[in-house]
């Protein structure tokens, strides 16, 4: 199964994918929303763990516009934010009904709740 993650720190991708491929997932890692949308345009992902705050196109804007051009793609998302009690990114967060962990996120987790969205129908 494909998973997209989306996060600007290189440091968390390289967590998240080496996490991920151990748990038998093909990954593809992005820096940015931007990045992300030209990866969905050439490959379909069963899971999409997204940063909220990131250059150029960040994770509050990825997933509105996500919805809008691919709502079933958009209930694949993970967030993965140390933001989730910011004034702005909870409520988001909340509204979005998405999956949240909170970082320094741990990987037994990661790899648990992308595998529950990833196994979802359709």
């Amino acid at each position: 199964m494909d998973v997209l993650i989306v996060d600007d720190d290189e440091a968390v991708r390289h967590a998240f994918s080496r996490a991920l491929e151990r748990a038998g997932f093909m990954v593809t890692a992005v820096d940015n929303g931007l990045a992300a949308f030209a990866e969905l345009h050439e490959h379909s992902y069963r899971a999409i763990v997204c940063d909220v705050h990131m250059p150029f196109l960040e994770g509050r804007s990825f997933y509105d516009e996500l919805s809008r051009d691919y709502p079933a793609l958009a209930r694949r998302v993970v967030f993965a934010t140390g933001w989730t009690e910011h004034d702005e990114v909870g409520p988001f967060l909340e509204r979005s009904g998405r999956p949240v962990l909170n970082k320094p996120v741990d990987l037994g987790q990661l790899a648990e709740v992308v595998r529950r969205v990833a196994d979802q129908p359709g």
